[in-house]
């Protein structure tokens, strides 16, 4: 049971981190560039990002209680090994 516990918060974990990547890759806040040359203002896409990544920290933060407590039933479920 703590295994399957901590597999399901590795799989949040790893949910997280591909939602962040496409997030800011759909926002197009880097490496947008104007017909000068010059680095384009973010603007609005920036704010959004902005509020998107505070979203995924909170989730980041729960998946990676949920994969602690995953390997604390884990470690409980051993029990201990010293003599």
């Amino acid at each position: 049971m703590g295994l399957a516990v901590f597999l399901l918060g590795a799989a949040f974990l790893a949910a997280v981190f591909v939602m962040a990547y496409r997030d800011v890759v759909a926002a197009g806040v880097l490496g947008r560039v104007t017909a000068a040359g010059q680095p384009a203002e973010p603007g609005p896409a920036l704010v959004t990002l902005a509020i998107k990544g505070v979203m995924l920290v909170v989730m980041a933060i729960a998946g990676g209680a949920l994969a602690n407590r995953g390997i604390g039933l884990y470690a409980a479920a051993r029990g201990s090994d010293e003599g």
